[in-house]
């Protein structure tokens, strides 16, 4: 299986050898790094000691014809915040904190210019590399369920960023062939022991060891934590005071939205200045308890970022 998998996906990312790429260093993109040998690797960061810069670096200097560290400080961010917030009607703050990261990147490279990238989208959904995931590798029958549900709904801001920007994003996990392939597979082939130690992605992994090493073990890190956008969640929070908390978080209760903190408040005062309060949506489906958004999907909100009770 490792065999057949290295085939297609060889064969897929070889359309894109002219691409530029969105590097983080980490399994997925690393691979694509290998196979593909850009013209250009991007690598998003909100400091300059972020762990995606580290791991980056040491990929790009081996498989990256040039590579550019795109470094933002907060300011940059509170720019583009409307931006997206707007592009994606939502106030969720981790889809606006993780949607930042690739909107630097993506733009990076049409600043460099590149009319296309390529992004490592797909493969924790389909080989189940992200963390939250471990809870079921002892009952991997019930892994394979969530895996199920969470292909009827996986979506990737970077497409829709890529469209507002005007560059093509290329996903080389979810074309055809390797969506195929990973949606067919034993739920066995993607968790494995390795040193005492069960990981998601497992074929992955022992698929691309002997080409790249060490860094095929790498643990997983949110995008917002390896970029180190994660710490933007204080520094929004920073920006209300509580007195303005206070107050507002008992106006936005009457339009039936709860803001969980500061942060949240801030993106939703930007969310509402363009699509006013979620209630006032025609909704022919069920509501969210948090903030009365129609949801698209029962089990978690897209506008405001909460678990509804199912």
């Amino acid at each position: 299986m490792e065999t057949k998998l290295k085939s297609k996906l060889k064969k897929v990312v070889s359309k894109y050898l002219d691409n530029s790429l969105l590097l983080s260093g980490g399994l997925d993109s690393s691979i694509l790094c290998y196979l593909m040998r850009p013209k250009l690797s991007i690598v998003t960061s909100l400091n300059v000691d972020s762990q995606d810069l580290k791991y980056a670096k040491n990929v790009a200097k081996k498989y990256s014809d040039d590579h550019v560290e795109c470094i933002v400080d907060f300011d940059d961010i509170v720019r583009i915040v409307p931006n997206i917030i707007k592009t994606f009607k939502t106030f969720d703050p981790l889809e606006i904190r993780n949607s930042s990261v690739i909107f630097f990147g993506v733009r990076e490279a049409k600043l460099n210019g590149f009319g296309s990238i390529v992004t490592g989208d797909g493969a924790d959904e389909l080989f189940a590399g992200y963390n939250y995931l471990q809870r079921y590798f002892a009952d991997l029958k019930k892994l394979q369920a969530i895996l199920d549900d969470l292909w009827k709904i996986m979506r990737f801001s970077s497409i829709k960023i890529g469209e507002v920007l005007g560059i093509r994003v290329n996903t080389p996990y979810l074309e055809k062939p390797l969506y195929d392939l990973a949606t067919s597979m034993d739920i066995y082939e993607k968790v494995g022991e390795h040193e005492d130690k069960k990981w998601g992605k497992f074929i992955l992994r022992k698929a691309y060891e002997m080409e790249l090493g060490s860094i095929v073990w790498r643990k997983k890190m949110a995008l917002e934590q390896g970029s180190g956008f994660d710490q933007i969640s204080n520094k929004f929070g920073g920006l209300v005071d509580d007195e303005e908390y206070a107050k507002e978080s008992k106006i936005v209760a009457l339009d039936k939205v709860i803001v969980r903190d500061k942060e949240h408040l801030y993106y939703y005062r930007i969310y509402k200045s363009f699509f006013g309060c979620p209630i006032k949506d025609t909704c022919n489906s069920s509501r969210c308890s948090f903030c009365s958004a129609c949801l698209t999907y029962s089990k978690y909100c897209y506008t405001c970022g909460a678990f509804p009770p199912v």
